[in-house]
């Protein structure tokens, strides 16, 4: 099994960002890194994390999704 290599893309402009991202296979999974530690004891994020209750609560708890331009 190929290792996938991780990656985001950040607007760092101040217009729409609009880009084309092609796979060679027909399967696709995304993971949201949010997502995950919102499914992780709060606790035990905070404590690896080194962050506080207030820096837990900022992270998003539901996925942000890429749409395709319609």
């Amino acid at each position: 099994m190929e290792k996938s290599l991780l990656h985001y893309i950040e607007n760092t402009g101040d217009t729409d960002l609009i880009f084309l991202e092609m796979f060679k296979s027909d399967f696709y999974q995304d993971l949201s890194l949010s997502v995950r530690l919102a499914h992780t004891p709060p606790e035990l994020v905070m404590a690896h994390l080194k962050i506080d209750q207030a820096t837990y609560d900022a992270i998003p708890k539901t996925e942000a999704v890429i749409l395709p331009l319609t």
